[in-house]
């Protein structure tokens, strides 16, 4: 791995040999451990050289200059965790409270808001467990916490997790940021968007330019939220759309988190935005809390945790985001406030959007986009969906070049191949296809389930019976849960609970159709 002089590395390592010498036949190693300078001493007899000393300092003088040029204070801080928590899920809560019911749909938005951010919180409290970073000097990574609670076998399994989550996100919305610019350049740009395609046939490859605009969608098509570009061509697609967004956010990529949470904040600030605006368009086309198409409990629950539970994924962005920020940014307030915002964007927007408009589609995005129901709400949610979803592009790149490189695993270069070169250089494949979009969706929902809920508390777990360092982080705060036995019972029920709302969620996913004939068959008799 390089060293951190040479200014390609994004992290401190755990454990760095700095050097050794040999000096009158005395052999003296030169390491820190942790930042933990009790660590450092010579292998042979005597006392500790003046060499050796000099590099005790120019290590703790190195690490001081590190922490100093930190700047992700609030504001950048807060921008990182709601732009993770939310995105273009919210818009289809419309749906989902129509069909699930006002009851339901916001009790589950609120038991997995408390339930992500106290899986957050669990993770910043085992980070700060290991030696000499309970203050989050050292750059502890995702797995790396796992190497040193749960050994090396460990931390290779959470590096391959990690990664097929982060990358499983990062593709799908690389692709929804292409299809949200075609069908901008669709509706806008005249002679619409552009794509190369490529068939296979059986006298060989055939390649072919193509365009795409909305006189190839009919009203109908574009109120359901089914006039999607290129949605009738076979084979891949290249698109102008695709094109663009690799220009615009491959190059955020390759920053570090530090430079990327000033894009984030321009995010942040564009979902205020664009959510006002949505409230206030949700109000001009008329609320009806009576007689609107939202009941009290609704009639179909099968995908309500799947829409909802897979959105609330912060864990991932927690470690980086806790060696990046600066040192009197308070980890519980930017985790609750954070949460509370999101979860309130979630319940408003479901809300408003679900009883202004009756039977929204699933797919309320693209019929936004389409301009079905204004210019002024399409041009919303054009510039919603370009922000929000693409944003989220970069962060996903950074965030597993960061738990790659960062525990030195792979050089920083190869850790921007596998992180950013290979999402964004190939996406472009998965453009068409419903069978590569399921098997991304249920990658997703696999991968994140155990990297955002259950291998965070079952290491928290862990970590309690091994180690008995005072808490840095008060998870449970303003609750007195002090004891060794009371912190392993709620651990335990939390992770009862946890697992439980997967489940749903993917049973759900399984039998949506079969719970929603069932219901239909029981309101009949």
């Amino acid at each position: 791995m390089n060293s951190p002089s040479s200014g390609t590395s994004e992290r401190t390592p755990l454990i760095r040999n700095v050097g050794s010498t040999n000096d009158n036949n005395r052999t003296v190693d030169f390491s820190y451990t942790n930042g933990d300078e009790s660590k450092i001493s010579p292998t042979g007899d005597g006392k500790k050289s003046f060499l050796h000393l000099s590099l005790q300092r120019s290590a703790s003088t190195f690490s001081d200059a590190v922490s100093s040029m930190r700047r992700i204070g609030y504001l950048g801080s807060m921008s990182i965790a709601v732009n993770s928590l939310t995105g273009p899920a919210m818009l289809a809560l419309p749906d989902t409270y129509q069909r699930s019911g006002l009851i339901p749909t916001t009790l589950v938005i609120i038991f997995v808001c408390v339930l992500s951010a106290l899986c957050c919180l669990h993770m910043s409290n085992t980070i700060s467990k290991v030696p000499g970073n309970s203050n989050f000097t050292n750059d502890i990574g995702f797995s790396e916490c796992f190497r040193y609670f749960w050994g090396q076998r460990s931390f290779m399994y959470t590096q391959l997790l990690f990664f097929c989550c982060i990358t499983c996100l990062n593709v799908s919305s690389i692709v929804d940021t292409a299809q949200v610019v075609d069908t901008f350049l669709g509706h806008w740009v005249p002679g619409g968007s552009a794509a190369v395609n490529f068939r296979w046939t059986e006298s060989g490859m055939y390649v072919r330019l193509i365009n795409w605009n909305y006189e190839t969608c009919s009203d109908e098509m574009m109120i359901t939220g089914e006039c999607v570009p290129f949605l009738d061509n076979n084979g891949m697609l290249f698109t102008m759309g695709y094109a663009i967004t690799l220009l615009i956010f491959l190059p955020m990529a390759l920053m570090d988190l530090k430079e990327n949470a000033a894009v984030q904040v321009v995010g942040f600030i564009v979902l205020l935005v664009t959510s006002l605006g949505f409230i206030i368009l949700f109000f001009q086309e008329g609320v009806d809390f009576v007689d609107g198409d939202v009941s009290l409990w609704g009639t179909e629950w099968g995908s309500l945790f799947g829409v909802v539970l897979f959105n609330f994924a912060l864990v991932v962005a927690i470690p980086a985001w806790l060696y990046e920020k600066e040192p009197d940014v308070d980890v519980p307030t930017v985790v609750h406030s954070s949460s509370i915002l999101s979860a309130a964007l979630y319940i408003v927007i479901g809300v408003l959007g679900a009883t202004s408009m009756p039977y929204v589609s699933q797919n309320m995005l693209e019929s936004l986009m389409s301009g079905a129901f204004g210019t002024i709400m399409q041009l919303c949610a054009s510039v919603f969906a370009f922000f929000i979803i693409g944003l989220g592009c970069p962060l996903f790149s950074v965030l597993t070049r960061m738990n790659l490189a960062g525990s030195g695993l792979v050089s920083h270069r190869t850790a921007n191949g596998l992180a950013v070169y290979l999402p964004f250089l190939t996406s472009w494949v998965f453009y068409q296809g419903d069978a590569i979009t399921q098997l991304l969706s249920w990658g997703g929902i696999i991968f994140t389930s155990l990297i955002a809920f259950v291998l965070p508390l079952l290491l928290a777990l862990h970590a309690l019976d091994v180690c008995d360092d005072e808490v840095a982080v008060a998870v449970y705060s303003p609750f007195s849960i002090t004891t060794k036995k009371s912190q392993q019972t709620a651990l335990k029920v939390l992770l009862v609970l946890a697992v439980l709302a997967i489940l749903a969620a993917i049973f759900g996913n399984v039998f949506n159709d079969d719970i929603a004939s069932l219901v239909e068959q029981m309101d009949k008799h």
